[in-house]
């Protein structure tokens, strides 16, 4: 039978990937509306963010022994699968990525001598936002949002089902 917990692992995997393309979208956002910042509070032009996702730790121990066993899983013989068992926790592994906001200290150089934040040469340090790639990150963002939400559906789907056996 189920456990309980058990049965909450695929929303608590979609919720941490809801999560890290909500904070993906949210950096992007912010790029492209400071893509023409020159002066911050500390009077530095905008530094761009990146939202960096990483898979947690429990996933990346599950794909290394899913690799070593792959050979012997190839066999006919279903006594090799047996030596291959992975205990989870009675909540489950947070299996959804970890995301990380970075900034990276990347500006364009404009020549603009009227320009009030202008240096001493008459360029202006911008900075360096591509709005298309940014347009790109989002879109994509939205994208796998989407389908984590496709998932959430298809979990409660499944357990309603189940339910009504």
């Amino acid at each position: 039978m189920l456990s309980p917990l058990r049965s909450f692992s695929p929303f608590r995997t979609a919720a941490r990937g809801l999560e890290a393309q909500r904070v993906a979208l949210g950096v992007a956002t912010e790029n492209i509306a400071n893509a023409t910042t020159t002066r911050t509070a500390d009077g530095t032009p905008y530094q761009p963010k990146r939202a960096v996702h990483e898979a947690p730790a429990a996933l990346r121990a599950f794909e290394s022994s899913l690799r070593a066993a792959r050979l012997p899983l190839q066999t006919a013989n279903g006594r090799h699968i047996g030596g291959v068992r992975h205990q989870l926790a009675t909540n489950g592994p947070e299996l959804g990525p970890t995301t990380e906001v970075v900034g990276e200290a990347r500006e364009r150089l404009e020549y603009d001598p009227t320009h009030p934040d202008a240096d001493a040469d008459g360029y202006v340090h911008y900075p360096d936002v591509n709005v298309v790639d940014e347009m790109a990150r989002m879109i994509s963002a939205n994208r796998i949002y989407e389908a984590n939400l496709t998932s959430v559906k298809a979990a409660k789907e499944m357990i309603k089902r189940s339910l009504e056996i």
